[in-house]
This record gives structure tokens, sequence and C-alpha cells, in this order.
């Protein structure tokens, strides 16, 4: 790659490059993550398990939850470094999540498509899925 400036124009500046794993240039973000599920722990526990397929040259990812399909997502996990990750004890009501993968803090990927629904209670079984 050949990159030239006129100094004249400018004082200083910078240049960033980002290549992937096989030294090619990244010249976009991300694919989002595919076939996200999530399952819970045990069905006497509020704790679910969320999974997704890698996605190529991602350092990591975020997990994101909702109380509803279509609300306001939150941050709950960032710098998952595997394909899957494990909730505390969640709260009682329904959730649903999704994930983004990050290359690095400014490639990021669009978040996945939503998780189906999780219902979480206080009463046997504290988890359940459609």
């Amino acid at each position: 790659m050949l990159l030239s400036a006129v100094p004249a124009l400018a004082s200083s500046w910078t240049v960033a490059t980002k290549t992937g794993s096989t030294g090619e240039a990244q010249a976009q973000a991300p694919a989002a993550p595919t076939g996200v599920s999530d399952t819970c722990v045990s069905s006497s526990e509020r704790e679910v398990t969320v999974t997704w397929n890698a996605v190529a040259d991602a350092a990591n990812y975020s997990v994101f939850k909702s109380t509803t399909l279509t609300g306001s997502y939150q941050s709950t996990a960032t710098k998952v470094t595997g394909t899957s990750w494990t909730s505390g004890t969640l709260s009682v009501g329904t959730v649903y999540f999704k994930v983004e993968a990050l290359v690095t803090t400014t490639w990021v990927s669009a978040e996945s498509a939503a998780t189906g629904e999780t219902t979480l209670s206080t009463s046997s079984p504290e988890c359940t899925q459609p």
C-alpha cells in the first residue's frame, strides 16, 4: 500500500490501518454474529447461557439484554473472548439477548438478531423457554 501526503498542507497526520488475521486490509466492520441463542442453565436457577457463531477477526464480543424484543438493549457483558457467556442470577421477568463482535473499539459489528424469549420467575421452574 502506498501512502503519501503533502507536508506543506498539514503539520502532522495519523494513518491507521487495520489488518485481518491473514494480513489483508480490513475495509469494513465485522459481520454481525449469527446463530445467537440462549439456554437456561437449569430450570431451578435464573441463569442463562448465550452462545453464538464466531466472527472472523473478532477480538472479543459484547452481550446486550432487554426485557422486550424490540426495546432498548443494555450492555451486560463486554470483552467476552469466547463464543458463549453465562449470566449471573437474573431479575424476574422476560429477557432477550443480542451480541456484537469487536475487532477493535472502532471496528464493531451490527448487533445480532435477538435470541428467543426466556422467562424468569421466583417459582419453579425459575427459567423457562417456549
